[in-house]
């Protein structure tokens, strides 16, 4: 039993490096634009590898679909094409703050909304019990840590537009484009909420308990690529970028798109191994450990590749508290989802 949970929890602290660092490859393939590596990313990490996946561990998968109903898949996909709305801001925003910040305040604000919405739709009599008092402890203390951030973002902001050899870029537009992601992108969360009826049919058909939230991850996320691929068809075409795809530096740009299509669903398959060897302790330690790693790691990334060159003590102290906070909320929200 001990060894199952320390390679549950190796597991979920592997899965956030990976999906801290999904973003590093963008800044490796200079000759393609935002349009190109997001899509190729988003179709090797929201289709090729989801339904590889789920088509192998999950048996009688046609079947599965067909027995859940029309309403139950349509809310699937529907709340998958919202997150998508907001994996396609996130790319945006990473561009625009970096990868550290973009990334804590997109979690941040997702992980907050991903856990107060469903209590306040599904069981909003909960709201007035100490545990739904903790979920709102834990959003406003979250955002806080956000504003902490936010602090820090400005003042890196200004000390660009005052360099010479910076190029400077708007933290505003890079902000509120943040948090939009972070917004849309809890509804990934209400997929899962909400598709509960295609995880039980694919049990009762013979999936495991391990590999049975596939048939949701899969069409959820299917959904998410299409908003990818509007945003990116509609640059591609503004823009006059396609032959781009085969142009120089293509294989550099495929290569690098594709890796962080491998990044992002790696960490994702390998936290649902990682919760599922926990046990009951995946559900409690396992999401915050997850989103600590994932903040942590990105913004390791983002330090060691120059984004916060050049700052003074004053910025970097708000940063470093800012996310202390952030970790400090998803503990609490964890407490919450215990107390569940």
């Amino acid at each position: 039993m001990a060894i199952a949970i320390v390679m549950g929890l190796a597991a979920v602290v592997v899965a956030g490096v990976l999906q801290g660092l999904f973003a590093v490859p963008m800044k490796y393939a200079p000759r393609w634009n935002y349009e190109h590596i997001w899509l190729t990313y988003s179709l090797v990490g929201m289709v090729v590898l989801p339904w590889i996946l789920t088509t192998v561990t999950v048996p009688h998968l046609a079947e599965v679909y067909s027995l859940t109903p029309a309403l139950v898949l349509v809310r699937i996909a529907g709340f998958g094409l919202c997150w998508g709305i907001g994996s396609a801001l996130a790319g945006l925003g990473m561009n625009l703050l970096g990868i550290g910040l973009g990334m804590a305040i997109i979690l941040g604000l997702s992980a907050s909304v991903g856990s107060l919405i469903p209590l306040l739709i599904l069981t909003p009599q909960q709201l007035h019990t100490p545990q739904g008092h903790t979920y709102l402890a834990g959003t406003v203390i979250m955002l806080v840590g956000i504003a902490l951030c936010a602090r820090a973002g400005m003042l890196r902001d200004a000390a660009r537009k005052r360099g010479e050899s910076v190029p400077g870029r708007s933290f505003v537009a890079g902000f509120i484009v943040c948090c939009l992601s972070g917004l849309f992108s809890s509804s990934l969360n209400f997929s899962y909420a909400f598709g509960g009826e295609a995880v039980d049919r694919a049990r009762a058909l013979g999936a495991s308990h391990l590999w049975s939230t596939g048939v949701v991850t899969a069409l959820a996320v299917s959904g998410g690529f299409i908003a990818n691929l509007a945003y990116c068809g509609y640059l591609l075409r503004k823009n006059h970028t396609l032959g781009k795809f085969s142009g120089d530096g293509a294989g550099t740009g495929w290569l690098c798109g594709a890796l962080m299509g491998f990044l992002w669903f790696g960490g994702q398959s390998l936290y649902a191994v990682g919760i599922t060897r926990m046990g009951e302790l995946g559900v409690v330690i396992g999401w915050p450990l997850l989103m600590g790693m994932i903040i942590v790691t990105s913004n390791a990334a983002g330090i060691l590749t120059g984004e916060w060159n050049d700052v003074s003590s004053a910025t970097r102290r708000f940063l470093a508290f800012g996310m202390l906070i952030i970790l400090a909320a998803l503990g609490v929200l964890a407490m919450a989802q215990r107390a569940a």
